[in-house]
């Protein structure tokens, strides 16, 4: 009997590399979601800062030219962190997208590999069905009557 072939080897090859390529992807866009946040600390940080230094030169009675070059600075900080808020959402989308695309690669590649042990498996009863066939033909061919007159003379 012929040795196990899958039919669909080369596509369960594919399938195999669409989700090592969906875990990159998605290892990559947790990365980026790492970034973004470290990104988001850093603005809030200079934001908290910026609204530190201008309550503290309302408090001192700073003049107004200062005091509105640090409005000004404020406004720049603000909007900074905010275009950091919408990179993280944007990143965490990008993240969660590619989860759902790794875990359809990954369903996809399961069901390929059920299938595959499914008919190893048949393939395995048939040869071992076969093997069986053949020794109990040699069995029966053993204690044939014919049998035991050519080998006995």
């Amino acid at each position: 009997m012929k040795a196990f072939s899958f039919p669909l080897e080369s596509i369960r090859l594919l399938r195999q590399q669409r989700e090592r390529a969906a875990q990159q992807r998605y290892s990559r866009a947790l990365v980026g979601c790492d970034s973004a946040e470290r990104g988001l600390k850093l603005a809030h940080e200079e934001l908290t800062a910026g609204y530190a230094a201008l309550s503290a030169a309302l408090n001192q009675a700073t003049d107004i030219g200062r005091v509105m070059h640090l409005r000004t600075w404020c406004v720049v900080l603000e909007t900074r962190f905010h275009e950091c808020e919408a990179a993280l959402a944007e990143a965490r989308n990008a993240a969660a997208e590619a989860f759902n695309f790794l875990c359809a690669a990954t369903r996809d590649r399961e069901t390929l590999d059920r299938f595959h042990e499914k008919s190893k498996r048949a393939w395995q009863r048939l040869y071992q069905l076969s093997e069986q066939k053949l020794l109990d033909e040699i069995a029966i061919q053993r204690q044939s009557p014919a049998f035991e007159a050519n080998h006995l003379n």
